[in-house]
C-alpha cells in the first residue's frame, strides 16, 4: 500500500497540475460561458475568481449525462474493437457522479439523485452491451459458438462492475485524488469532465494489467480481438457477393483473415477458451464464404434472362483452400514479409494466367477487381473503402494488429 500511495504521488506530481492548469485555462478562454458535461451553462458576467467563491452550479442534469456517456460518446458498430476503454470509461463516470451526488445531496433529494444515476447509467450499460453482442455475439453464433451473446453480456456485465470496484476503492484510498479540496480550484469537483479524466489517469497508471475475470467469462483481450475478427469478416467478407471473384482472389481474402486467427492464437494474455473457439469460427465462416459465393453463381446461371450462362460455374474449392493455406503456412514458416511479398504476387500471377488463356468465365475476364489490386493502390489509401487493393489490405492488416495489441514482429514494415 505505501508503494501505491508513493506511485501516486508521483503521478500527481507529473500530471494532474497539467492537466489542471488546462482545464483552468479553458475555462478563462471560455468565459463568461461555461461548458460542464450535462451542458452549457452561462455564468454571465462570470469570471474565474467567481468560480472560485461561488462554484459550479450543484444542479445535474441527467439527460445530457446520458448523452455524454451513451450517445456522444458511446460504443458503436465502427468502434467494436474498443470495447475495454467504453466499459472502462463509463464504470469511471459512473463512481464520479457517484461521489459528486455524495458530495452535494442528503436525506430524499440524495436518494431521488442515486436513482437518477443508476436509471441513467443502467440505460447506457445496456445500450452499449447491446451493440456488442448483437453484431459481434451474432457473428459467433452463426459460426457455431451456440449462445454466445448471453456469454459475452455476462462478461461486459462483469467487467463492468469489476471496473467500479476498482475506481471505488482507488477513491477510498485518495479521496482527494485531484488534489483541489480546500483550494482556490475546488470548484473543480463538480467538473466531472475534470475529475473523470484525473481519475481515469491515476488509475491507469496505477493498474497497469487487465482486468482479471472469471476463468468462463472473456477477458479485455478477448473481447478486444472478438470485434477486430468480427470487424474485418463485416468489412471485407460478408458483404462480398459479386460472381466476379476469383478462386484466387477469394483464397488471398480468406488467407488474410485466416492469418488474424493464426497471429491472435499468440496471444498469452487471450483466454484458453477463447482459443479453443477461435478454429471453430474460421472453419464454419471459410465454409459459409464458399457456399455463399457459390450460390451467387447459381443464382446467375439461372436467371431467366441470362443468354450467358457459361460465364457461371461453382468455385473450384481446392484452389481457394490452396491459396488460404499456402498464407498461412507462409507465415508460420517464412513470416510476414513473404506473405505480401511472395504469395499475394504469386496469387495475382496464376489469375493472370487464366485471364490470358481466355477462360470463358466472367471472374477471369480483363477489367476484373484484380487489375487494379497493384495499379490502384496508390490513388485509393483511406482504410473505409473497401476496393481489394494490395495498400488498403497492408493498412487493414496493420490497423488489426493494432486494436489486438500484436507484438512489432508482425506487422510488414518494407
Amino acid at each position: 500500500m505505501e508503494d501505491q500511495h508513493a506511485q501516486v504521488c508521483q503521478i500527481k506530481s507529473e500530471k494532474i497540475e497539467q492537466m489542471k492548469a488546462h482545464y483552468i485555462q479553458d475555462a478563462k478562454n471560455r468565459l463568461p460561458q461555461y461548458f460542464s458535461p450535462e451542458k452549457r451553462m452561462s455564468t454571465s458576467q462570470g469570471s474565474i475568481e467567481q468560480l472560485q467563491q461561488n462554484g459550479l452550479p450543484k444542479e445535474i442534469f441527467w439527460k445530457m449525462v446520458e448523452y455524454n456517456v451513451s450517445a456522444k460518446e458511446g460504443l458503436s458498430l465502427s468502434k467494436l474493437d474498443e470495447i475495454s476503454e467504453y466499459i472502462d470509461f463509463l464504470a469511471s463516470e459512473y463512481v464520479v457522479y457517484h461521489e459528486r451526488v455524495k458530495r452535494d445531496y442528503v436525506g430524499e433529494e440524495l436518494a431521488q439523485q442515486i436513482q437518477e444515476l443508476e436509471t441513467i447509467f443502467r440505460r447506457c450499460f445496456e445500450r452499449m452491451a447491446a451493440v456488442y453482442t448483437r453484431s459481434v455475439g451474432k457473428f459467433f453464433e452463426r459460426n457455431d459458438i451456440p449462445n454466445e451473446s448471453q456469454v459475452m453480456q455476462k462478461s461486459i456485465a462483469e467487467l463492468f462492475l469489476r471496473k467500479v470496484h476498482q475506481y471505488n476503492e482507488f477513491i477510498q484510498m485518495e479521496p482527494d485524488y485531484a488534489e483541489i479540496q480546500g483550494t482556490n480550484e475546488e470548484w473543480l469537483l463538480r467538473d466531472s469532465y475534470f475529475m473523470g479524466d484525473v481519475l481515469r489517469l491515476m488509475v491507469s497508471k496505477l493498474y497497469t494489467q487487465c482486468t482479471i475475470m472469471p476463468a468462463e467469462l472473456y477477458s479485455e483481450a478477448d473481447l478486444r480481438v472478438a470485434a477486430t475478427i468480427y470487424q474485418s469478416a463485416q468489412k471485407w467478407l460478408i458483404p462480398q457477393k459479386s460472381t466476379a471473384v476469383s478462386e484466387e482472389q477469394l483464397g488471398i481474402e480468406l488467407g488474410l483473415f485466416a492469418i488474424k486467427f493464426q497471429v491472435a492464437l499468440t496471444k498469452a494474455d487471450l483466454s484458453l477458451h477463447f482459443k479453443e473457439k477461435l478454429a471453430t469460427i474460421f472453419d464454419s465462416f471459410y465454409a459459409y464464404k464458399i457456399e455463399d459465393l457459390n450460390q451467387r453463381q447459381k443464382e446467375a446461371q439461372e436467371h431467366l434472362y441470362n443468354r450467358e450462362q457459361a460465364w457461371y460455374a461453382p468455385l473450384d474449392e481446392k484452389v481457394v483452400r490452396y491459396w488460404t493455406r499456402t498464407m498461412c503456412e507462409t507465415l508460420d514458416y517464412k513470416g510476414i514479409s513473404a506473405v505480401f511479398e511472395e504469395v499475394i504476387p504469386s496469387a495475382f500471377e496464376e489469375f493472370k494466367k487464366k485471364v490470358q488463356q481466355g477462360s470463358k468465365l466472367e471472374r477471369y475476364q480483363k477489367n476484373n477487381e484484380w487489375d487494379q489490386f497493384y495499379a490502384g493502390s496508390e490513388q485509393v489509401n483511406y482504410r473505409q473503402s473497401a476496393a481489394f487493393t494490395y495498400k488498403l489490405r497492408l493498412n487493414d492488416w496493420h490497423y488489426c494488429l493494432d486494436k489486438m495489441n500484436m507484438d512489432s514482429n508482425w506487422y510488414y514494415l518494407k
